[in-house]
């Protein structure tokens, strides 16, 4: 297919009845079509087809592994109908507890917010702003692997307003405080092992550098760097392009479907599980 193709919204939909229903697609991945355009609609290599049925057939290489998985954008409320959010959808974290529960992993979501529906055979707890997602992270201590994706608030109104603030000429000024580091916090308690994956939003080379710096400030061996600068990527879209980060050094998923970049950030993992 060409890229208007697969970008039409009648076979996004279909892709992801599909994908609801636990059914694998494989790509499409990015490259040149036959018409001579450049975009994601093209075949995968029949090779790596292969390489991903064989791998589909035998036993999942994280099979007793136990996975946790956060995804979506937290809300944290001014009052009983208003909160402050973010755009995230929580389809990267969508994608990746489906590929991890694909690889035999026993996995449990915690879901904030989520603008798709919560995979098939996966474990989903709501947690809907920042505080229930660090109480519901923090209670799960039997895990292997953390997948951090949710896009948390990294602040909240410190007061709520009880009932809905009735809307006035005046100005409504609302004083923001910190929440709690969920990384860092589980970061901190990481036992021998357990494999922690840190996923980061930021714009360009300095939002890199900051990211690097979550191998030891979070305590990650993994970071996942999602440069939400540039557009059609990230938030807001069917696909996206990171940079996995670890000690080791650096290597970029070029831009692709999120399912096949949760492949991707997986088989990385796989890499770093004991």
């Amino acid at each position: 297919m060409n890229p208007r193709m697969w970008a039409a919204p009648a076979t996004r939909a279909n892709a992801d009845t599909l994908r609801a229903r636990g059914i694998e697609l494989i790509g499409p991945d990015e490259g040149e079509m036959a018409e001579g355009e450049w975009g994601v609609g093209r075949m995968v290599e029949p090779e790596a087809i292969f390489e991903r049925v064989q791998r589909l057939l035998e036993p999942g290489p994280l099979t007793g592994k136990r996975v946790l998985v956060t995804a979506g954008g937290t809300r944290e409320p001014l009052d009983s109908v208003r909160y402050l959010g973010n755009r995230s959808s929580g389809r990267m974290g969508v994608a990746l507890a489906e590929e991890a529960r694909r690889r035999g992993a026993e996995v449990v979501l915690l879901a904030a917010n989520l603008a798709v529906p919560a995979p098939h055979g996966v474990e989903t707890v709501p947690t809907p702003t920042a505080e229930a997602m660090r109480d519901a992270a923090l209670a799960l201590e039997d895990v292997d692997v953390l997948l951090l994706t949710a896009a948390v608030a990294d602040y909240r109104p410190s007061a709520v307003v009880s009932g809905k603030r009735p809307k006035d000429a005046e100005a409504w000024t609302v004083e923001l405080e910190p929440t709690d580091d969920i990384a860092r916090a589980l970061g901190a308690r990481k036992r021998p092992g357990q494999v922690l994956v840190a996923f980061g939003a930021e714009h360009g080379e300095e939002g890199l550098a900051r990211k690097r710096a979550m191998l030891e400030t979070k305590n990650a061996d993994l970071v996942v760097f999602n440069d939400v600068g540039r557009p059609g990527i990230g938030f807001d879209s069917q696909e996206n392009e990171v940079v996995l980060v670890t000690r080791d050094g650096e290597r970029t998923v070029p831009r692709t479907a999120k399912a096949a970049v949760a492949v991707a950030i997986l088989d990385a993992v796989e890499e770093l599980v004991s």
